[in-house]
């Protein structure tokens, strides 16, 4: 199931993408039904950073994704690179329990669209491999994986304005 979402930040791209790759921003953040992100590593190789961020689900979880995981632990690393040449951050999630079953990356885009303001544009896709329940899952995740996106956006534009240089 693919998703897209935009969002616009009240800065210059590079504050904004400097800040996407901050671990003390990414470790400040608190979204819905997930627990405090743990930053695992930042590595810088010229204009490539990648990160590997762990989070865990916090939340309730329905029946059938109880019946779909048979566990109840949801964790996962997501890892992201940013070219800082052309200001495009690809992302994976890889599930700690059942990385076979689930499947989840996408790409985002930012462009500076105007003196201090910048677009982030993401385009995702999600895929849950199970028989039979895959796309009825996707459609219940889907909406909460939104959300916390959303979120972690208005986060983002609160942290630029709190810290103006990046």
């Amino acid at each position: 199931m693919k998703f897209h979402l935009e969002h616009t930040f009240s800065a210059p791209l590079d504050a904004v993408e400097a800040a996407m790759v901050n671990p003390e921003f990414l470790e400040s953040t608190r979204l819905p039904d997930v627990g405090p992100p743990e930053v695992l590593s930042r590595q810088e190789n010229g204009d490539i950073v990648t990160l590997r961020v762990s989070y865990h689900y916090t939340g309730s979880l329905d029946s059938l994704a109880r019946r779909v995981l048979r566990s109840g632990d949801v964790s996962w690393v997501q890892e992201t690179k940013l070219d800082r040449s052309t200001h495009r951050t690809t992302f994976t999630v890889m599930p700690k329990v059942h990385a076979d079953r689930f499947q989840c990356g996408g790409a985002m885009q930012v462009t500076q669209a105007g003196e201090a303001t910048t677009q982030r544009v993401i385009d995702g896709e999600l895929k849950i491999k199970v028989p039979l329940f895959g796309n009825r899952a996707e459609g219940l995740i889907l909406p909460g994986l939104r959300s916390r996106m959303q979120r972690e956006a208005e986060l983002l534009d609160e942290w630029l304005k709190a810290h103006p240089a990046g």
